[in-house]
């Protein structure tokens, strides 16, 4: 983090009043605050119900989401030698039950993705239109391409505010990427081109601010201002090419199982040798999948935002899926 001592209580109360979890530790690595940040938290250390492990860097530069998520995920194996890791961000407010409610999914999957909301009493902008479009495509990719790991009800986040994963697994995937943002997006979808199973949950809620300066360039306050500002255009990819995405990943997930990958070449595009390459290098059919389905024959089409969340609402999404 760095320079969050306005919000880290908020964080902090969260996690002091959560229920049902196992006892914890809090891994807090201070990306060159100057704010008080860590004055902040080492004076909330004795009021806690949890062991506070922290680091920081002082040697300048700009804010790296990626680095400094990793130098916390490292003092979380390192020192703690944690089996499982959760991790959420220093502006943001897990639900009470956040512990639990990871505990349970990672029952049932190798890493779970939790649903984040923007903090309440505001007013409702574009990126909740996008975000409610999105959370539709996922519905419509788990009713065409199901898989028993799956929530029920589910949801489109990828967001390092809320993901759980083993200490194996994350160690197996070689941890987040120092990237100044989008390390939460390339380490998930590592995950799933090496076969690990992904659960989207939609009872594993974070509360989130929705401000327009963060510290991460690129990251996610930047992308509210720019679609405040008009600066990035909301199109959005069209429903039925992502319907046909859908379908061809459970397609090819049943060739992957029945080792009978007849029916993929013509479907992709692809000769059948390089069908057959791809399939011996993964380890099940959640790898295959991720990594031989792309975009359909004639590449994704994109539209407005309005005519997308048309057709999403306005057709019935199977018999879509054999429109593209």
């Amino acid at each position: 983090m760095r320079n969050e001592v306005a919000r880290l209580p908020r964080l902090l109360t969260s996690l002091a009043n959560q229920v049902g979890g196992l006892p914890f530790t809090l891994c807090m690595f201070f990306d060159n605050c100057d704010d008080g940040s860590e004055q902040l938290v080492a004076s909330w250390a004795e009021r806690v119900p949890f062991t506070i492990v922290s680091d920081c860097c002082g040697s300048g530069g700009a804010p790296n989401a990626g680095a400094a998520r990793r130098r916390a995920m490292t003092l979380c194996i390192d020192r703690v030698r944690a089996d499982v890791l959760l991790t959420t961000d220093a502006d943001s407010e897990p639900a009470g039950n956040w512990i639990a409610a990871n505990l349970k999914a990672l029952q049932l999957a190798d890493i779970v993705a939790g649903r984040i909301i923007r903090a309440d009493h505001r007013t409702p902008d574009v990126h909740d239109r996008i975000c409610a479009y999105f959370d539709g495509l996922h519905a419509m990719r788990r009713t065409l391409d199901p898989v028993p790991w799956e929530s029920a009800e589910t949801h489109h986040w990828t967001s390092g505010a809320s993901l759980a994963v083993t200490g194996e697994v994350y160690r197996d995937l070689g941890g987040f990427e120092a990237k100044e943002s989008g390390e939460d997006a390339a380490f998930i979808d590592g995950a799933a081109r090496a076969g690990y199973r992904v659960r989207r949950d939609a009872q594993v809620i974070v509360r989130t601010s929705s401000r327009r300066k963060g510290r991460a360039r690129n990251g996610f306050a930047d992308s509210l201002s720019a679609f405040d500002d008009g600066v990035l255009a909301p199109d959005m990819v069209h429903p039925a090419d992502e319907a046909w995405r859908f379908r061809t990943q459970a397609v090819a997930r049943m060739a992957f199982e029945a080792r009978d990958m007849r029916p993929l070449p013509q479907l992709l595009g692809l000769p059948p040798a390089e069908v057959d390459e791809v399939a011996a290098a993964c380890v099940n059919a959640e790898a295959f999948v991720a990594r031989i389905v792309g975009a359909p024959p004639g590449g994704m089409r994109m539209l407005g935002l309005a005519h997308a969340e048309a057709l999403l609402a306005g057709a019935d999404q199977l018999a879509m899926a054999g429109a593209a």
